[in-house]
């Protein structure tokens, strides 16, 4: 979304007008293409009206950033298919800090639930990388995400979130739980607190962000710090669509569960629509 400012300037000096374009040409977003018309009409005393609307020179005919195709953004849709077993799916775990905080167990009959009874919704993200959004600074939601802590699991499995959102974890087991994470872009351990409460984290870094519960071993979810708001979460079906994408090229990648499961170059022109499926 652009925002278009306009000033009035007054002035009989052409020296005026040149530092008054010179201001102008370094404000960003601006375009090349009417840099040097602009100076050349300063120079040359073509804008000679003690009176001028900035809008009007950025509205320059020759300039694309006004253009329909500037303004108009894309979208990239598509669909999950899921044909791994559970076995495949679920590695070996290392042997590391969270030796002993793993995955739920496989039956009903112990606590939690089998990952298999975990909607696609709660397991899988579709996001964008590119390196022109790295640059940008997003405004992250005011509404904040949730994370919950029910039926001795958390819900959903993994929760992406744009950098600099808070993230809430209500505890909604009759009982108490300790939400903690050891992750470089967020450590923290929110101690134990009972049924009914609720905690929240700040997620100022961008990365991955493991999640685990220190009374239940089992108990484990991801969230995803993204680094801009491209990012969807598809049905149970495994239909999906991320909105509003500039033009441009991108990385989509698939995460499942616990793991990056895959990766697509994909390019955006013109405000079109991009099919991108995955296979997992």
């Amino acid at each position: 979304m652009w925002t278009l400012v306009c000033y009035t300037v007054e002035t009989d000096s052409p020296d005026d007008w040149l530092i008054m374009s010179s201001k102008l040409v370094n404000c960003r977003p601006i375009m090349d293409s009417w840099r040097a018309p602009l100076m050349i009409d300063v120079r040359q005393g073509v804008i000679g009206s003690p009176l001028l609307l900035v809008a009007f020179l950025m509205m320059n005919s020759g300039s694309p950033l006004f253009g329909q195709e500037a303004l108009r953004m894309g979208e990239i849709r598509g669909k999950i298919t899921i044909t791994k077993s559970e076995d495949d799916i679920q590695k070996p775990p290392p042997v590391d800090r969270y030796s002993t905080h793993r995955l739920a167990p496989t039956s009903m009959s112990g606590a939690g639930m089998s990952s298999s009874a975990v909607k696609l919704s709660e397991r899988a993200v579709i996001y964008l990388e590119s390196q022109s959004s790295k640059a940008q600074n997003f405004q992250p939601p005011t509404a904040h995400p949730i994370l919950d802590q029910r039926d001795l699991a958390f819900h959903p499995q993994v929760l992406p979130i744009l950098v600099g959102t808070t993230v809430e974890f209500p505890n909604k087991d009759n009982l108490f739980h300790n939400v903690f994470s050891y992750s470089s872009p967020k450590e923290f351990d929110l101690g134990r607190y009972p049924t009914g409460e609720s905690k929240s984290i700040r997620f100022d870094k961008a990365g991955i962000v493991r999640v685990y519960c220190d009374i239940h071993s089992h108990m484990n979810a991801t969230i995803l710090v993204l680094e801009n708001p491209f990012f969807a979460i598809p049905d149970d079906g495994g239909a999906y669509v991320i909105k509003n994408v500039p033009n441009g090229t991108y990385i989509a990648r698939l995460w499942f569960g616990r793991d990056l499961a895959a990766s697509q170059s994909v390019s955006i022109k013109n405000g079109e629509s991009v099919s991108v499926n995955f296979t997992y």
